[in-house]
């Protein structure tokens, strides 16, 4: 038997409105679909998968870790944020700026395997987006 990751699925209130600010990312919509079973209409944009890609468990050190806070709103947890594997971060932090993305402070920050930005949920329509560059 295999275990492969299919998707991960974002709730939107206006596909067309997240996949504009998608496009800052380099990801583009390639297929549409109506689920009448669901009442939904789904929208799938294809990503590169990293070979570094991981699922990441997350528990909180301290009551005021960003985890905590998190769980303080959905006790049993719940998927915290999509990150995507990029190079040259700076230049990813530019262009986001540029789009007029909101940037979670202080910026570009050292992180598990290098460095990574947060790009505000008001941004990427409810989801907090992390952009890691791997240097470990």
């Amino acid at each position: 038997m295999k275990l492969e990751l299919s998707h991960i699925a974002i709730a939107c209130p206006a596909i067309e409105k997240i996949a504009e600010k998608l496009k800052v990312l380099s990801l583009q919509i390639t297929e549409h679909h109506e689920v009448p079973t669901e009442k939904v209409r789904a929208a799938m944009l294809p990503v590169d998968v990293s070979h570094h890609f991981r699922l990441e468990l997350l528990e909180p050190t301290v009551p005021d870790s960003p985890i905590s806070k998190f769980l303080l709103k959905r006790p049993e947890g719940g998927i915290h944020h999509v990150s995507f594997e990029v190079t040259q971060i700076e230049k990813w932090q530019a262009l986001l700026n540029q789009n007029g993305f909101e940037i979670l402070p202080p910026g570009i920050r050292k992180a598990a395997r290098g460095k990574a930005l947060f790009i505000h949920p008001k941004s990427m329509g409810g989801v907090l987006v992390e952009l890691e560059e791997i240097t470990t």
